[in-house]
Order: structure tokens, then sequence, then C-alpha cells
């Protein structure tokens, strides 16, 4: 049985006396990417801080064959006809080429709880799978906390503070700034998700991101087998990006005051496919928390 890196991901985290556990159940380096904190409970670790740290050392010990972190420029352009944003303009940005991991959710939550910010604890199936669980309250947090650790403008504010914590209920997200000068990681727009989602200037006019077979760019109802997967495995749409029909839903900035939600964009891996089109509109209550909601992150060209 192979656990050369299990063993060192516990040594450095000084826990080399749960080592027994894994070795109890067979569990070998080969699935260590996919080990959720559920699992590690099932296992033995009983300790939620030792989890943590455990999933965080295997994601770093598991490596990978892509950058989890990297973003696509997305040039500026015209939306089409076939959009509920025909004739707007988009400005060029940047966007993350996948969904926010639960291994990158936990390392900037781990800095942002020790530096003034309060966010929930989300969930990840495991160290590649996309976060889930997690507000728009969270994530306009995170963007704020990631921005602050990378030495960026965090551009969320609320009373002419940096926004760290708290939630307002259905319609409390009318409370929140943004500065749209920062240089810091923000929530897309939604303008922006529908753009990068069609390709961008690159466009080839697919119903879903990337195809017109969501099956080869997207997990849904039909193929997910009841649960999210790790991000990167379909194929990306024209300009490189990930998982933008199906996995999980994605929250945008942008709210609709009628009925004081904000807006999710992208279908998700419990849906059925028709929602996974790069048209498909939907929103919810900023403070849902739901097993279907996660989002990827933008910055300013």
């Amino acid at each position: 049985m192979m656990i050369k890196k299990i063993q060192m991901a516990l040594d450095r985290e000084k826990l080399l006396n749960l080592l027994p556990l894994f070795e109890a159940q067979s569990i070998t380096d080969d699935i260590i990417d996919t080990i959720s904190d559920r699992d590690l409970e099932i296992v033995g670790v009983k300790k939620l801080g030792e989890r943590r740290r455990i999933l965080l050392a295997f994601a770093e010990m598991g490596g990978g064959l892509f950058d989890l972190n990297s973003v696509a420029t997305v040039g500026s352009g015209q939306l089409p006809s076939d959009s509920s944003f025909a004739g707007m303009e988009v400005n060029a940005f940047r966007i993350g080429k996948y969904p926010i991991t639960q291994f990158e959710w936990e390392r900037v939550r781990v800095w942002g709880m020790a530096n003034g910010f309060k966010m929930e604890a989300g969930e990840g199936r495991g160290s590649r799978h996309p976060i889930t669980l997690v507000s728009w309250y969270d994530a306009v947090k995170w963007c704020n906390a990631k921005s602050k650790m990378e030495g960026l403008t965090a551009p969320y504010s609320i009373n002419g503070k940096v926004y760290t914590n708290g939630e307002y209920g259905s319609e409390g997200c009318t409370l929140i700034d943004w500065d749209r000068a920062a240089n810091g990681w923000r929530l897309p727009t939604e303008i922006e998700w529908e753009w990068a989602a069609r390709g961008g200037a690159l466009s080839q006019g697919f119903r879903f991101s990337g195809s017109d077979d969501v099956n080869v760019v997207g997990w849904h109802e039909q193929n997910s087998e009841g649960t999210p997967h790790p991000v990167g495995e379909k194929h990306p749409n024209e300009l490189g990006i990930y998982d933008m029909s199906g996995n999980v839903w994605e929250w945008c900035w942008d709210k609709e005051e009628s009925l004081s939600a904000c807006r999710i964009r992208g279908g998700s891996w419990m849906e059925l496919d028709g929602k996974g089109t790069v048209s498909y509109r939907v929103s919810r209550s900023p403070e849902t928390r739901y097993t279907v909601i996660g989002f990827r992150v933008a910055r300013n060209v």
C-alpha cells in the first residue's frame, strides 16, 4: 500500500500519530485529492482543526496538472441578440478559469479569520472540488480577504469600511458598496459572467459554455451521479475557462431588486441540463447557502 504522500503530509502537520487510521482503512495516495472533511471524520479524525490542516496538506502534496488559480483575460465586446443583455457593452476584465475550490477557499479563509474576517466554513467534497454552502455575503467577504492577503485593494465596503463580517438578510446586499476602480478580487458582474461563458470575442455561438453538447463541458443531473466533481475535468470553452455549464451555480455581483436577490448563473450537478446554458438566469437570496452554489472570481484589467 502506497501512503508516502499521506505520511509526509501528516508528519509536516505533526499529526503522524493519525497514520494508523489511514492504514486501517487502506487509504492510498492516489485518492487524497478527493478526500473530503466527512471522509476524514469517518476515518476517525475527530478534531475539526486537524481535519482542515490535513485537507490543506493533502491538496499541496497532491500537486496538479494545472494552476487552479489561473485566470483568463477576456477582451471587450457586445453581447449578442439572443442574450437578455443584447447590445450591452462589456469592458475587458479577468476571470478565474475555475470555480473556487475547497483548498483555495480554506487557504484564504484561514488567513481571513486571523485578520478580522468572519466567514462560514463552507463545504467541499475534496480539495479540488468547488466550494459550496457559501452565501453571497461569504463570497464577497472572501474576495476582500483574498485581495488584502495579496496586497491588493479590497473592492467591497459597508459604511465606508472594508466589509469583513456580518450579514444583512435578503435585502441587505444593497448595503454593500463596490469600488469599481479597486484592483482586488471580486465577483464578476452578470454580464461579465455571461460574456465569458459565451467565449467572449472568440465565441462560436454554442448553447453551453464551449459546446452544444452539455456532456462535453459540464456536470448536470443526468451525468453527475448525484455529486459535484473536481474542477477542470470537462473541456473548457473558447477562452480556456472551465465549468461554466454545470458543476455548481456561481454567484454574481448583481442584485435583482424586485426579489431582493442576487444572481446565480451556470447550472449545477443537480439541475436539468437546460439550466446550464449560457443564457439561463436565476436569482437566490444573498444569505442562501446550498450544496449546489459556489462562485468564481474576477478582477479589473
